[in-house]
């Protein structure tokens, strides 16, 4: 799948314990974000993308950019799309906010961007030592990234950092991608690589979603990349606008996005459905052992999740069907131990967001207009339970 066409995408579409999660998702409650109005934090970010807090309780925060000026190169014409100008530049960039002030921590980081939608620092976590990890977007194969420069030549990795911005190590995922293209088995497939969402291991390391290549690396504490989970397609219904005989089915993609460990040593992640994107189809996944189950089902969009003090999981994604413009209303929903879905953000409160993270005072941060550069911003949601 390519990054670039889940971009337009999502620029359209964003878009008690765990073990007690029901397998539906449960019936939705009233909107209630019982500590007040959410609250704008932080503006002006560039593309802001995942957010993560650190050991020192500030917030970290993944900007991908707007590309630049280093150079530009023509994204490999594939079925369906048309080619569109990418541009690079090291407009990414890693930022803090701490005492109600937003600072860059880390600049000059990789970007590429092709008009609005920028591919580069996607999500930012600590390393048990310490360090910043960093995934970096991209859209394609190792072919594609050299027509960019060498400069480009960590787009498409996981970075480990100093909190000073000195580069420890990178583990390559778009190399690991063009060379196994881990869901080559299922109808579609392509080789493309963009990775996004990152959840530290305790022993060091990372997992790692690919977003493009529909799979979950691991990249071990020596940075050599292997594949922990490949999420395949699924068979749903052809939407009529495919003119298709009456009860035809097409294969559906499963998009991995956000990742984040649960208070029960599992990893969960936000599955974002795949074209035709039907109601309901959107899941967050459990994964242990390398063995992918279903958390909780019945969303129509996922973008990102993690979990509050009480061990409850939080989904950043929307429900229902989309509305006939296409655009869906993303929302923050809390999955009670019982499978209830309680939405703490009123619909259509966000516009594009992708990020979410639940801070040290208990509320709820979202990462919003992430495909607005320089228009960016972070949002707290009060939330009193």
């Amino acid at each position: 799948m390519s990054g670039v066409r889940i971009g337009r995408r999502l620029l359209a579409a964003a878009t008690g314990g765990v073990a007690a999660l029901a397998v539906t998702a449960g019936p939705v409650t009233a909107a209630r974000a019982d500590g007040g109005a959410p609250e704008v934090v932080a503006k002006g970010l560039d593309s802001p993308r995942g957010i993560s807090f650190g050991p020192d309780g500030a917030l970290y925060i993944a900007e991908s950019g707007h590309g630049g000026k280093v150079k530009c190169a023509m994204t490999p014409a594939k079925k369906g799309e048309k080619a569109e100008k990418m541009c690079f530049g090291l407009t990414g960039r890693i930022s803090v906010l701490k005492d109600g002030k937003t600072s860059v921590l880390v600049g000059g980081l990789p970007s590429a961007a092709s008009g609005p939608f920028a591919l580069g620092p996607h999500d930012v976590a600590f390393t048990p030592k310490g360090d910043l990890l960093v995934t970096v977007g991209f859209s394609g194969d190792t072919a594609f990234r050299a027509k960019l420069g060498p400069k480009a030549r960590t787009l498409g990795t996981l970075l480990t950092l100093s909190t000073k911005g000195r580069r420890l190590s990178f583990a390559d995922l778009a190399a690991h991608e063009t060379r196994h293209n881990p869901d080559r088995k299922d109808k579609g497939s392509a080789v493309d690589s963009y990775p996004f969402g990152l959840a530290p291991l305790p022993g060091g390391g990372a997992l790692v979603t690919d977003t493009g290549g529909n799979s979950v690396l691991r990249v071990d504490r020596k940075g050599r990349v292997s594949t922990e989970a490949v999420l395949h397609a699924r068979s749903v219904a052809a939407p009529p606008a495919l003119k298709m005989p009456k009860g035809s089915k097409i294969p559906m993609q499963s998009v991995p996005m956000g990742i984040a460990k649960g208070p029960d040593g599992a990893y969960y992640i936000a599955e974002h459905g795949g074209f035709p994107n039907p109601e309901g189809a959107a899941r967050v996944l459990r994964l242990k052992d390398g063995k992918v189950t279903t958390a909780a089902r019945g969303f129509t969009t996922a973008a990102d999740v993690t979990f509050d003090a009480k061990g409850r999981l939080i989904v950043l994604g929307s429900a229902g069907p989309l509305p006939a413009n296409g655009m869906s209303k993303t929302t923050v929903y809390r999955v009670e131990g019982d499978g209830t879905r309680t939405e703490l953000l009123k619909p259509g409160t966000l516009t594009t967001p992708l990020g979410v993270a639940v801070g040290p005072d208990g509320a709820v941060y979202v990462a919003d207009k992430a495909m607005a550069p320089g228009k960016g911003e972070i949002l707290r949601i009060p939330v009193s339970e």
